[in-house]
């Protein structure tokens, strides 16, 4: 709203009413606040906007939590944590790093 539209304020100095308009250009920030300032949802299985459908997660029986285990997939390939399947879910971790999005894409 605040890009497109924009917001009428009142300037208390020059005693008068104006529309602004502004963008958010560039954050640095954790996880949860990403999820705030992009309105993106940033818990339950599909938690990371850029592997949405792919994002690997495992639903807790006990806690009832979902954790994400395909992170190693970022790794360089001949990284030890590739084989160390017990620490992760069982199974070596050789997929494709995911296609990054566009700037159209995260335009839109």
């Amino acid at each position: 709203m605040l890009s497109k539209v924009g917001v009428d304020v009142f300037d208390g100095y020059c005693n008068e009413s104006f529309k602004i308009r502004a963008m958010t250009f560039c954050t640095i920030n954790e996880f949860p606040a990403y999820g705030n300032l992009c309105g993106y949802s940033v818990k339950g299985h599909k938690a990371y906007p850029i592997c949405e459908e792919g994002t690997c997660y495992h639903q807790l029986q006990r806690g009832r939590k979902t954790v994400y285990l395909g992170h190693p997939i970022f790794l360089i390939r001949d990284h030890m944590y590739h084989r160390l399947r017990k620490t992760f879910n069982g199974f070596p971790e050789y997929e494709n790093v995911p296609k990054a999005i566009t700037e159209e894409e995260v335009y839109q």
